[in-house]
């Protein structure tokens, strides 16, 4: 994966899961309803909470290709859209 391709994913990634988690919310409104818990109060919690899994997750399990060597690049913490190659160790 290209790392503009990864930053579209890191993006529209965690928008569409937090999107499928609100219809999957309200496709049980009436059961949580029921159950006294607030349909409205879940589907924001829920959502943000998956929205962050689905950023963890793309950051640290879908590599970028190295541009230098080809191998398998990690995003680096706390610095945005860089990645430091597992097999060079180059960052980029």
């Amino acid at each position: 994966m290209t790392s503009t391709r990864h930053f579209a994913l890191s993006f529209f990634g965690p928008i569409l899961m937090g999107a499928i988690y609100c219809g999957l919310v309200y496709q049980i409104w009436d059961w949580l309803d029921h159950q006294r818990i607030p349909p409205l109060v879940a589907m924001l919690v829920g959502s943000v909470v998956v929205a962050m899994a689905t950023r963890w997750f793309v950051r640290n399990f879908i590599p970028v290709r190295c541009i230098f060597c080809g191998g398998k690049s990690y995003e680096i913490p706390d610095r945005g859209n860089r990645f430091m190659c597992r097999v060079c160790a180059k960052d980029h």
